[in-house]
């Protein structure tokens, strides 16, 4: 299969997994607000950032073990792909017995670390139980994603993660209907599907990477190390990514109050939403821009990179146009007993810096890829550690509340981004240091031209109702694809999207 081939269904089958759990998540967290309160569901969302939090120390192994792998078996290095992928899988098994040690400590002792209201201490601590339980299947399997990545064979992952949302959302829809409702039962169902998708993994593994052996003969601590000490400064970044983003709710229970931290964690869905389009993008790129790498293609690499940066663009700016045009209709509609507009500001301040830097996403692929992580590491954890001590003295000063926490770290990534990532990034590839700013004009101008004309439709459409919210907003879709295909693509590959499009229409007559 060609890689433009490879490419198209690999983006196809991972936006079609990525909009089918945005539909379900659509569904459901209004669904589970309703039956559990938005402090309740505050919690959960807080969970899963305490997880991220423990991902600082798996990171170091596992972000660059890809990389190595997918390296080496492209080389033929048999030997070589059988000790990085045995070494990996036997220091994750180790590291899972250790971190059950604070885990435990952490459900047990909750409510004396945390904000929790009484009637709610019981489900939160089986709730963080099951959470961390998952944690430590998902760092145990972790080793075996790589058999879809190092064969750019995403589109199998895909079709796991889709069966796996499908099997999410009827465990919880059960559970919350036949049993009393309890917040711990979103805990229960990722066990669940995280055990499924081990299983797949395994298999995955065994068709497409017959080579690799599980053997504990493979051990090596020395390729540990070398894996490590590349990725180390991915710990590095995560840990300045979460002072940037990833403490906003914990902020916000400790510094303002339990229910304000529910207000901003049904706020941040839909940015979140925003970001894992961003993440599944990035995602498509990063097998074949390692396989380039490691084919020592240097042209191939660029061609690759454009592509990913221009596909980026037109896929972020659309659904931050809607958000910004459409958001307090959407939060209206979707939970009607919260401050619709409120959650619309709040919406749009955690993902502001994305209307410029929507384009540019695709770079963060390059540091891994050439594997110098190094700088841009030290750079995320100043600009999480600047944004931190900024956010608790706006709170201490100011009477912002979460809107603070919102806005500062979202501006302060935003000029990381176009101070120092898009430079940076340039230089690491050997390019002049200008050579992506034109990515972020092009990305404000998208969403410029879209929201003006948003708002214009907006003038004579009152929306009530979903199907005017969604007629509404396949409209700005389509406005926003020409738009961009007019601003973002040349005109030979504008040529190409078209004779696509004729292509996919034929199949389906």
């Amino acid at each position: 299969m060609n890689k433009n081939k490879q490419l198209f269904l690999n983006m196809t089958a991972s936006l079609a997994t990525f909009f089918v759990g945005l539909g379900i998540n659509f569904f459901l967290t209004p669904f589970i607000v309703t039956n559990v309160s938005s402090e309740a569901y505050g919690f959960v969302s807080l969970a899963n950032n305490l997880v991220e939090y423990a991902t600082v120390l798996t990171i170091a192994l596992n972000s660059m073990a890809g990389r190595f792998i997918t390296i080496k078996i492209h080389q033929n290095d048999i030997e070589g792909s059988n000790r990085y992928f045995n070494s990996v899988l036997i220091a994750n098994v180790i590291f899972s017995v250790i971190i059950m040690i604070p885990a435990v400590f952490l459900v047990l002792f909750a409510d004396s670390a945390l904000n929790i209201s009484t009637v709610l201490v019981l489900d939160v601590k089986i709730l963080f139980a099951f959470v961390f339980m998952n944690f430590i299947l998902s760092v145990i399997s972790s080793t075996f994603n790589v058999a879809t990545f190092a064969t750019n064979k995403l589109y199998l992952s895909s079709k796991k993660t889709f069966e796996a949302q499908i099997i999410r959302v009827i465990l919880i829809i059960a559970l919350f209907s036949f049993l009393t409702p309890k917040v711990y039962y979103i805990g229960i169902a990722s066990v669940i599907v995280t055990v499924f998708c081990f299983i797949y993994n395994i298999y995955y593994t065994k068709i497409l990477i017959p080579q690799i052996k599980i053997n504990k003969i493979f051990f090596d601590f020395k390729a540990v190390k070398e894996v490590v000490s590349s990725g180390i400064w991915s710990s590095i970044s995560k840990t300045g990514s979460l002072l940037l983003n990833g403490l906003d709710l914990l902020i916000a229970n400790l510094f303002i109050s339990p229910v304000e931290m529910g207000v901003l964690a049904i706020a941040k869905t839909f940015p979140t939403m925003i970001t894992r389009l961003s993440m599944t993008m990035r995602g498509v790129f990063a097998p074949q821009l390692t396989i380039e790498y490691a084919k020592d293609k240097k042209e191939n690499l660029k061609r690759e990179i454009k592509k990913g940066m221009k596909l980026t663009t037109i896929f972020l700016t659309i659904p931050l146009t809607i958000l910004i045009v459409y958001g307090e209709a959407f939060y209206s509609l979707w939970v009607p007993g919260q401050d619709a507009v409120r959650l619309q500001i709040l919406s749009i301040l955690t993902c502001f810096g994305l209307i410029f830097t929507s384009g540019t996403q695709i770079l963060f692929n390059v540091f891994t890829v050439v594997n110098k992580l190094k700088v841009n590491s030290l750079m995320v954890v100043l600009s999480g550690a600047v944004s931190a001590i900024i956010v608790l003295i706006v709170l201490k000063t100011t009477s912002l509340g979460i809107y603070a926490v919102a806005a500062v770290s979202s501006c302060i990534m935003l000029l990381k981004s176009i101070l120092f990532t898009l430079p940076y990034a340039a230089k690491c590839l050997n390019y002049k240091a200008t050579e992506f700013f034109p990515e972020v004009l092009k990305s404000a101008i998208c969403v410029i031209i879209m929201t003006v004309i948003g708002f214009a439709i907006n003038k004579f459409v009152i929306i009530d109702s979903w199907l005017l919210l969604a007629l509404c907003a396949i409209v700005m879709t389509l406005i926003g694809f020409s738009i961009n295909a007019m601003i973002i693509l040349n005109a030979d590959e504008r040529r190409y999207l078209v004779e696509m499009t004729k292509k996919i229409y034929k199949k389906f007559q």
